[in-house]
């Protein structure tokens, strides 16, 4: 018996492998139109920067921010993008040399495009935009090499009226402060100022939390915010975002002030005391400090005295309440200040002025109301024997507090400068030089509070050698009563050092890839669907006929 081959399967075989074969090409080129999509290797310039949109060619040079990566040299086009699709981009210009190849960056001169496909500016818009004004922002591209594929450099142009500028971001700087001076639960004024003066606007935050948004005007934008109800450091930062993005980059900038404790004290009667009150030697106060931890513990410290005082705790609601505090014995005339410290270099601080006066001892027929001593702090008593030109220190007491107090010399025409009472009534320490030209003989100096019916204090003294009377007392080797600071210090929180704003750097926008051939490949997609769909119909109705078997026992027999 003779087999004859099965002429019937060669053009099934040939059409299913026809199918397969178009499949596998449609996934080919849609992988290859995914690959040729373009790529945005930087910025370009353009020189001139400016121009008119119906210049032909547009700009004569270019500049690029790298170089161009292809393996043969090409010739730069210049283009511009439709602006509601980046995929339809018209031709403007070519250079008029080819760009080296390499990473570096290049320049090149430009030229028009030659026949009918030479374009302005204007002439490229209108045909995306008929009518109307052209007025808006547009996006440039410098290809390496011709057609939508080629990889390149991006640059934005603005147009107005008839003419074009290019738009390069300029770099701002962002300077944040804060108001001083603000205690715990106060309100606290946040300035940032943007040079140059962008339009846009500022947010504030606190750490990741943001605080509110202002808009900059003149070139600065505020916000007053809650100062937070614990003391010391606080850190608030402000980010800038312009307006016109493509005209200025954003930054950033913070500040550290700090926030100060809350301090208030009064006396033993439960009055309460002025800022920087004048305190005697012994007398007792109540501090309160407000702005600390809850359950902290806090120091507490004296300055210009080597006193010692114990921890104390604060409340649950952050406070050191009704302090109580006893001027020491020890502590030297002037000011000084009861710190009270939760973090280093962070204190709270109760100033006041120290004064001997109400424990001073007079001698026999003193006047209570009156202090002299010397330069070196040592008590002259009543009626010293003084030297022209010599210097004394009064401390006169008595007055109505903050009372102005009037100097005069009798028989003398010399003038001196006013003095003033303190809160608690007392002229401390008042400088007063014997005049040199003085005559020998009894004199008597008196403060006097400006006013009818005053309250005064004379001091008495002697000039010149008199032998009934006691000479000049030798300054002693010791001090005693002498001025001694410390330190000066004022109410509020107080810091190691100082913080400033911190001006930040601009944020730009990087470069990214821009698919040209996006609705190329989509076709290609489903044109390979349609093949696959084509080769399964016509394998199946093959089956069906009986032309196209699987397997042994379907196979015909032909004799």
């Amino acid at each position: 018996m003779t087999h004859r081959l099965a002429h019937l399967r060669s053009p099934v075989a040939l059409l299913s492998c026809c199918a397969l074969l178009f499949a596998a090409l449609a996934g080919v080129l849609a992988l290859s139109g995914r690959a040729q999509a373009a790529t945005t290797l930087g910025k370009f310039t353009v020189a001139p920067a400016t121009g008119s949109i119906s210049d032909n060619p547009m700009t004569t040079s270019v500049t690029s921010s790298a170089g161009c990566p292809n393996t043969a040299q090409v010739t730069a086009v210049l283009k511009v993008y439709k602006p509601t699709d980046s995929a339809v981009q018209t031709n403007l210009a070519q250079s008029v040399t080819k760009p080296p190849l390499g990473t570096a960056p290049f320049t090149v001169d430009m030229k028009a495009l030659a026949g009918t496909t030479a374009k302005s500016l204007e002439q490229a818009l209108r045909v995306w935009i008929p009518d109307g004004s052209l007025d808006g922002t547009y996006t440039l591209g410098l290809g390496c090499g011709g057609g939508t594929t080629a990889d390149g450099f991006l640059a934005k142009v603005r147009v107005t009226g008839t003419s074009w500028a290019l738009l390069e971001q300029q770099p701002t700087s962002l300077a944040l402060t804060a108001a001083s001076g603000v205690q715990v639960g106060g309100d606290l004024k946040l300035t940032a100022a943007v040079t140059p003066a962008a339009a846009g606007s500022v947010e504030f935050k606190n750490g990741d939390t943001s605080l509110g948004t202002a808009a900059v005007a003149d070139g600065k934008a505020e916000l007053t915010v809650k100062a937070p109800a614990i003391g010391g450091l606080t850190t608030y930062g402000a980010v800038f975002t312009p307006t016109d993005l493509d005209a200025y980059a954003g930054s950033e900038a913070t500040v550290t002030p700090t926030v100060d404790y809350a301090i208030s004290a009064k006396d033993a009667d439960g009055k309460a005391l002025a800022a920087d009150p004048t305190l005697a030697i012994g007398q007792k106060v109540k501090v309160t400090v407000q702005g600390f931890t809850p359950g902290a513990t806090v120091g507490v410290t004296l300055t210009g005295s080597n006193a010692t005082y114990a921890d104390v705790t604060a409340g649950a609601d952050g406070a050191v309440t009704d302090y109580a505090f006893t001027v020491p014995d020890a502590l030297p005339n002037g000011d000084h200040g009861l710190h009270f410290t939760e973090k280093s270099g962070v204190f709270g601080s109760f100033a006041f002025v120290s004064t001997d006066a109400a424990t001073s001892s007079p001698s026999p027929s003193d006047n209570p109301d009156l202090t002299v001593t010397d330069e070196d702090g040592t008590d002259l008593g009543t009626d010293p024997a003084l030297e022209p030109g010599q210097k004394v220190k009064i401390t006169a007491r008595g007055y109505t507090a903050s009372a102005a107090v009037k100097v005069t010399l009798a028989d003398s025409d010399a003038t001196f400068t006013d003095a003033k009472a303190n809160s608690a009534g007392t002229v401390d320490s008042y400088a007063f030089t014997v005049p040199s030209d003085i005559a020998d003989g009894d004199h008597t100096l008196t403060l006097a509070e400006d006013g009818t019916d005053g309250h005064s204090v004379a001091f008495a003294f002697t000039t010149g050698d008199d032998s009934s009377e006691s000479p000049s007392p030798t300054p002693s080797d010791t001090t005693s009563g002498g001025t001694d600071t410390g330190g000066s210090t004022s109410g509020g929180s107080d810091t190691g050092g100082t913080t400033g704003g911190d001006s930040g750097t601009g944020t730009g926008s990087g470069t990214g890839s821009m698919a040209a051939t996006g609705t190329e490949a989509g076709a290609i997609g489903l044109a390979s669907l349609a093949f696959l769909a084509a080769g399964s119909a016509l394998v199946l109705h093959m089956r069906r006929k009986g032309l196209l078997t699987f397997g042994t026992g379907d196979t015909p027999h032909h004799r």
